[in-house]
C-alpha cells in the first residue's frame, strides 16, 4: 500500500529563498568583475633588460674559445656511440641532441660544455658518462669577449612547462629573447601545455606592481607573427589544455 503525502506549499518561505538566490547572484557577479578589472589582459609595459652576469675580460687572462649561434660542437661520448656527432649552436644558442633535446650552450668553453653534458647524460641516460667536446668556430672567427659581455635576463617559467623553475637566457646580438624562442630554449611545453594560452607577468615600474597579459603563441610558431619580447624578471604561466571545450 502507498502512502500518499500531501504537498504543502510555503509562499512566505520560497520568497525567502528567491531573494537569498538572487543576492548570493548578485554577489559572485560583482566579485567577477573585480577580479577581472584587477587582472585582466592589461598592455605591458616594455621589457626590462639587465646586465645581470656582465663580465670584462682581463688582458691579462687570455680568454677560451666559447660557443655562439653559427658555432658547432664535435660530441664523444665513450660510453654510448649513439650521442657522437657534430652539432651545429643554432640561433638560440642551443644544441639539439636525440635523448636529451635542446642543450644551451652559448657562452659555455670547452671544459664547461663537457661537464654540462656529462651531468646531463648521467641524470637521465647513462650511469656514467666520460665526454669529449671539440669547439669548431665559425668562418666569422671567435667572439669569445662579446659573448662574455652580453647580457643576459632571468626569466620565471610555471605551469605547463618542461622545465618550470628559474632560466638565464642570453640575449644575442642585442636582440631580445621572445616568449616561445624561451620556452624551445628552456625544454618547450608540457603535454597538456596550452600554447594558445600563455600569460605574461610584467611589473610595472609606475605601480611595482605586475600586470597580466595573455598571448597565443600560435601564429608565432606558425611564423605569421613576432614573437612578444620578454624581459628581465618576467613571469610566464602556460596554461592547461582544456579537452572538448
Amino acid at each position: 500500500m502507498l502512502l500518499r503525502i500531501p504537498a504543502i506549499s510555503y509562499p512566505h518561505i520560497s520568497h525567502r529563498l528567491s531573494l537569498t538566490i538572487w543576492w548570493i547572484s548578485a554577489c559572485l557577479t560583482s566579485a567577477a568583475l573585480s577580479s577581472c578589472e584587477s587582472s585582466g589582459n592589461k598592455p605591458l609595459p616594455p621589457p626590462a633588460q639587465t646586465t645581470v652576469g656582465l663580465q670584462v675580460p682581463n688582458p691579462a687572462i687570455p680568454l677560451k674559445p666559447v660557443l655562439q649561434p653559427g658555432d658547432s660542437m664535435e660530441i664523444l661520448v665513450e660510453e654510448d656511440p649513439s650521442f657522437n656527432g657534430n652539432y651545429p649552436v643554432r640561433e638560440g644558442g642551443y644544441i639539439l641532441i636525440p635523448k636529451l633535446g635542446r642543450v644551451l650552450v652559448a657562452g659555455l668553453d670547452r671544459d664547461q660544455a663537457e661537464k654540462q653534458l656529462t651531468s646531463l647524460l648521467q641524470k637521465s641516460q647513462l650511469i656514467k658518462a666520460k665526454v669529449f667536446v671539440e669547439l669548431v668556430k665559425a668562418k666569422n672567427g671567435d667572439l669569445a669577449a662579446t659573448l662574455m659581455n652580453s647580457p643576459k635576463i632571468t626569466v620565471f617559467f610555471t605551469g605547463n612547462v618542461a622545465k618550470p623553475g628559474t632560466h638565464v637566457l642570453p640575449i644575442i646580438n642585442g636582440r631580445s629573447v621572445g616568449v616561445y624562442e624561451a620556452l624551445l630554449i628552456s625544454g618547450g611545453l608540457s603535454r597538456f601545455g596550452n600554447v594558445g594560452k600563455v600569460e605574461i607577468l610584467r611589473i610595472d615600474p609606475a605601480t611595482g606592481r605586475r600586470l597580466r597579459s595573455v598571448v597565443d603563441l600560435r601564429p608565432v610558431r606558425d611564423g605569421t607573427q613576432d614573437d612578444t619580447p620578454l624581459g628581465e624578471g618576467d613571469i610566464v604561466n602556460v596554461n592547461e589544455r582544456v579537452f572538448g571545450f
